[in-house]
């Protein structure tokens, strides 16, 4: 008899207990928080365009430098050796280089504005100033539209 009144009193306590759960009914969104909800996600995404295309740029310029600073540091390495193996040569002694094959910046230096120089006889590192000038600061009228503009942070 103790178990069929400890059961019964087990299911009365769970009836209690779920009678509460059932009777409130849950709301759904409203129209109006639904609309709020909308515009902060627009406003979300937009902002969120604006730094993908920003991240875009910065990778694009990355690179367009790295590939020009590639290409420029090449010309110096080649003409230092060009002008060793014209030394060599003056001396009697057989060249050990031979020649050397300009490197394909791929129009990565004429984005860049930046002139590269082949065969200079001494070898010269006016190119490498030159990737290094575009961290300078200059005047905004010097420079309106160059490519790093929007990613410089370096000031004088």
């Amino acid at each position: 008899m103790r178990h069929v009144l400890a059961i019964a009193a087990l299911a009365v306590g769970i009836s209690i207990a779920a009678a509460p759960a059932q009777a409130s009914s849950t709301k759904g969104p409203t129209l109006r928080s639904l609309q709020a909800q909308i515009t902060t996600l627009r406003k979300q995404v937009k902002t969120l365009k604006k730094q993908v295309t920003s991240a875009q740029n910065a990778a694009y310029a990355s690179l367009t430098y790295g590939a020009c600073s590639t290409a420029v540091t090449a010309d110096t390495f080649q003409d230092t050796y060009t002008g060793l193996d014209g030394y060599f040569s003056a001396h009697t002694l057989p060249g050990y280089f031979g020649l050397q094959a300009v490197v394909n910046d791929y129009g990565a230096c004429q984005a860049l504005q930046i002139s590269r120089a082949h065969n200079q006889s001494p070898p010269s590192t006016s190119g490498l100033r030159a990737l290094l000038d575009l961290f300078k600061p200059a005047p905004s009228s010097a420079r309106a539209g160059h490519l790093f503009d929007p990613f410089l942070a370096v000031t004088g």
